[in-house]
């Protein structure tokens, strides 16, 4: 095993490979999956990168026209400025998210999705009072994410957010165990149309363009979901008539 591990540090392997006595298969599991998770991570730091090199050329060509040519009026040139400087901002808020999330880790600890829930839901209470919103949570109680606590608020965040902004009031928030951990977010709104299902996962893209966003929370919790191993699915909430959406998560 040293000499297993000489040779990862030294470039010559990437995990601990060969047949090991029994008493050191755990430990040989587990260094495995911190370097997988450390590797995984490199990974996403290297696309989010070049996603957000790609993302800002066009942004950065069109304040460059503006640099170089002018427009017809200040105005309309303060206007262009703006609209592009946002966008960028929302790139680069994207790529920081999407990049920061720390995915699956065997020697993670659990966090309990229950208080996660009721500290998200005193916050969007405070944010959304006007509306009224009238929750219904079904939360398993042993119910537990494993990963860290800043992921998890952060998709849990994004997805009750997007309830409360595009539902009309009512919002369903469940979660349960066996091999996956299953968390369901639903509400009362408009819904969203199967064949844009696909596309709201991409950043940028919006379908109520009447409400205020950045039209990258689905695609921000997404992207922890895919980290985690887990999978996100859209449908119809049979309870509610609104949008629900479901992520499933491995535990082990």
């Amino acid at each position: 095993m040293e000499q297993a591990l000489t040779d990862i540090e030294s470039g010559r392997a990437d995990q601990l490979e060969g047949v090991y006595p029994t008493e050191l298969s755990r430990l040989t599991s587990n260094i495995n999956s911190l370097i997988r998770h450390a590797q995984a991570r490199q990974q996403r730091y290297r696309d989010s990168l070049g996603d957000l090199a790609h993302s800002l050329k066009t942004p950065l060509a069109i304040l460059q026209v503006v640099a170089d040519k002018g427009s017809n009026s200040i105005q309309n040139s303060q206007v262009t400025v703006r609209e592009q400087v946002d966008r960028m901002n929302q790139i680069v808020s994207h790529q920081l998210q999407r990049a920061a999330a720390s995915g699956r880790n065997i020697l993670t600890q659990s966090v309990l999705i229950e208080p996660v829930v009721e500290r998200l839901v005193n916050s969007l209470d405070k944010v959304y009072l006007e509306k009224g919103i009238q929750w219904q949570l079904s939360v398993v109680e042993e119910s537990c994410f494993r990963g860290e606590e800043g992921d998890l608020m952060e998709l849990l965040g994004n997805l009750m957010e997007n309830a409360c902004k595009y539902g009309s009031g009512r919002v369903h928030v469940s979660a349960q165990m066996d091999e996956y951990l299953h968390i369901s977010v639903e509400d009362d709104g408009k819904g969203i149309p199967d064949d844009k299902a696909e596309a709201v996962l991409q950043r940028w893209h919006r379908i109520d363009l009447q409400q205020p966003g950045q039209g990258i929370g689905l695609a921000v919790a997404a992207d922890i979901v895919s980290a985690y191993g887990g999978r996100l699915e859209i449908s119809h909430s049979e309870a509610l008539g609104g949008v629900a959406i479901h992520t499933h998560l491995p535990v082990g």
